[in-house]
């Protein structure tokens, strides 16, 4: 919703308001002024009942449709009794289910990490972070506004204060992983002509802080219904420039379009 909307929103709603709680008041504001004597000219109590009821249907309606305007747009199927929620723009780049973009800072490992389980890397895409590109990223829902980054393990730490991860990132990895589990660590190994990723998940840490063994009880292949996808800012040590993106098993990672403008 643009600043104008939200302008004529807020007005129309506290009018409705007003019109709701004292509909006599709103009369002889918008109205009595005009009058010679208001007292004599002022409306029935048919008339304000009346006044209430219609403020009472309109600030539903500017409710609704703040509510509407606040999930996202709204469609319906071809016969009219569905509601659907339209997807992201990050969903339409990397599928459901929807990705959040982790805003963590980390210092990736340079070799598998023992009890954890590596969750499938979907595709990458490149970052400039001081021209804020690819600008959907920027603009999407991150991974600590949406609470999964308080479950203790949760890979890396928050960026300093007025900062971003992706601002200092130079790629983005897409990884789905088991819906029960965390990311926790990132492999990065860099090759003459490549850099390899590899992401891994566990479980939530146990709130005693230990090391619980049941850290890597993450299904390493979960069905696409059981997973939650996370879009992961990497910082190299140096540009990716013309090096192609692998997994840790040698296997080329895609480089996924950018949306269209």
């Amino acid at each position: 919703m643009n600043t104008f909307l939200i302008s004529v929103s807020g007005v129309l709603g506290l009018f409705f308001f007003w019109g709701l709680v004292s509909p006599r008041s709103q009369w002889h504001v918008l109205v009595g002024w005009t009058r010679a004597d208001p007292r004599s000219s002022e409306p029935g109590s048919a008339a304000y009942a009346t006044t209430r009821f219609v403020s009472l249907l309109g600030l539903l309606s500017v409710l609704a449709i703040a509510v509407s305007w606040g999930v996202g747009v709204i469609s319906f199927d071809e016969d009219g009794d569905e509601a659907v929620r339209q997807p992201s723009v990050a969903e339409r780049v990397w599928g459901s289910p929807r990705p959040y973009i982790v805003d963590r800072v980390f210092t990736p490992l340079a070799a598998p990490p023992e009890g954890l389980v590596e969750q499938q890397v979907t595709g990458y895409q490149r970052v400039r972070g001081y021209e804020r590109s690819p600008n959907y990223l920027f603009a999407a829902g991150k991974i600590r506004a949406a609470g999964l980054a308080t479950e203790p393990g949760f890979l890396g730490v928050v960026p300093l204060p007025g900062t971003v991860a992706l601002g200092m990132a130079d790629l983005v990895v897409h990884v789905r992983g088991d819906s029960r589990c965390i990311p926790q660590q990132v492999v990065v190994t860099p090759v003459d002509d490549a850099v390899q990723v590899g992401v891994f998940f566990g479980l939530p840490n146990p709130a005693d802080g230990s090391n619980a063994d049941n850290l890597g009880e993450c299904d390493p292949a979960p069905a696409a219904s059981d997973t939650r996808g996370f879009i992961i800012p990497i910082d190299l040590v140096e540009p990716l420039g013309d090096r192609v993106v692998q997994t840790l098993a040698v296997e080329p990672i895609a480089l996924v379009p950018l949306p269209a403008r």
